[in-house]
């Protein structure tokens, strides 16, 4: 069992509020619609990446980190792509700069935790946390993301600026590096102390500078995938299940050789058809929405048989968590039973362990000494055991 410290239920609960404002409110009014800016939303205790500890991860090989150097103008800013070294921390800056790690909840279970609060929208949208550590007057500059993201400050003082709505046709400045709009007009501006927390929704514009040394954001980002991704994993997984032996037959012929006649049109557009059901979308969606962010997790973990399993639930302490940067869903849709995705794998779940493969999907944390009716048949505590042992659960001290 894993040592560890502040695990429970609690701690990973879908936030009902943000600030004043109720997340129903937040949904109806703001998700997907306009930018908001939420002030005192979170209530920070205490930090959840020491900077020492963030600047660590940077250096490893399976991070995706960044630097970026403000000095001169925005065409000669610097971006050097991690694994970063002692180096490029050590080195004399006489002007500003931006450290961004990507998919830090992957690594950290505090992060992870921090994500979890955000499942008052469908967890399969979650993507990851970046955090980003910035002096005084750092940036990224103007850009726009085809993505919704919360910032949220969690040390020192950021100011940012809103501005009008992009598309594909925004003119981009001249940068190897860094997609940065050409024009920005300012719509909007806020300067965010810690626990404040501004939503862009995607496509709109906005530009965040450092007024603190020390400034650190925390941006929980989503999972939005294009119309032509959609249309083109589909395809593809629907093309997995199909035979090399079914070919396109005749529908009738036309006295002109070379037309397409409505009826050849008619066959290839039923054969279409007849892909698009419940249980292919949904075999499909579940593992495209679930695949890893990062794939190069070291999932490994202890593997554990039936005995000391039972040891474990028959002693009732402690908790079953979701291991850091794995990706669950499930679906009632196909056959009559349920299917868990994980890490963009299916696996059919026997009727018995339904109940159990369900309250880890939803809630992420299971209290060991509340499990015993969900792992009390043998198909749930060999699903468990599956699980664990694949290195996507772990058991951990409260």
């Amino acid at each position: 069992m894993t040592d560890t410290t502040g695990f429970s239920a609690s701690t990973m609960a879908p936030l009902s509020h943000l600030g004043d404002m109720s997340v129903a409110i937040f949904i109806a009014d703001y998700w997907q619609k306009k930018p908001v800016c939420i002030r005192n939303a979170i209530a920070f205790q205490e930090a959840l990446i020491e900077v020492d500890e963030l600047a660590g991860l940077a250096l490893e090989s399976e991070v995706e980190s960044r630097l970026i150097e403000n000095k001169g103008d925005i065409k000669d800013w610097c971006v050097t792509h991690g694994p970063l070294t002692e180096d490029d921390f050590n080195k004399e800056r006489n002007f500003p700069w931006t450290l961004l790690v990507q998919g830090v909840d992957c690594f950290v279970p505090q992060v992870h935790d921090f994500l979890a609060k955000f499942r008052f929208l469908p967890s399969w949208r979650l993507d990851d946390i970046m955090v980003s550590y910035a002096t005084k007057g750092a940036g990224v500059g103007a850009h726009y993301d085809r993505y919704d993201v919360f910032l949220i400050q969690g040390e020192g003082r950021r100011q940012w600026q809103i501005g009008q709505t992009c598309s594909e046709n925004s003119p981009l400045m001249a940068h190897d590096q860094l997609s940065l709009l050409d024009q920005f007009e300012m719509v909007e501006e806020f300067v965010l102390n810690p626990g404040d927390m501004l939503y862009i929704p995607p496509l709109v514009a906005h530009k965040g500078v450092a007024v603190s040394d020390a400034c650190v954001t925390y941006s929980v980002g989503f999972r939005s995938p294009s119309h032509a991704e959609v249309l083109t994993t589909f395809a593809d997984e629907c093309g997995m299940n199909i035979s090399a032996d079914l070919r396109l037959q005749d529908h009738g012929f036309t006295a002109k050789s070379g037309e397409l006649s409505a009826a050849d049109i008619e066959g290839l557009m039923t054969f279409m058809r007849d892909q698009i059901t419940p249980e292919n979308v949904a075999q499909w969606f579940g593992k495209h929405s679930t695949e890893p962010k990062h794939t190069n997790l070291d999932m490994a973990e202890e593997a554990m048989d039936l005995i000391e399993l039972e040891s474990i639930i028959n002693d009732g302490y402690g908790v079953l968590r979701v291991s850091e940067g794995v990706r669950l869903a499930h679906t009632w849709q196909g056959d009559g039973g349920l299917t868990l995705f994980v890490q963009g794998d299916a696996l059919p779940c026997p009727p018995e362990a339904a109940a159990f493969v369900e309250a880890i999907s939803n809630q992420w944390l299971l209290e060991v000494d509340e499990m015993t009716e969900l792992v009390k048949n043998d198909a749930a505590k060999a699903m468990l055991l599956i699980l664990h042992n694949q290195g996507y659960l772990y058991f951990a001290d409260e």
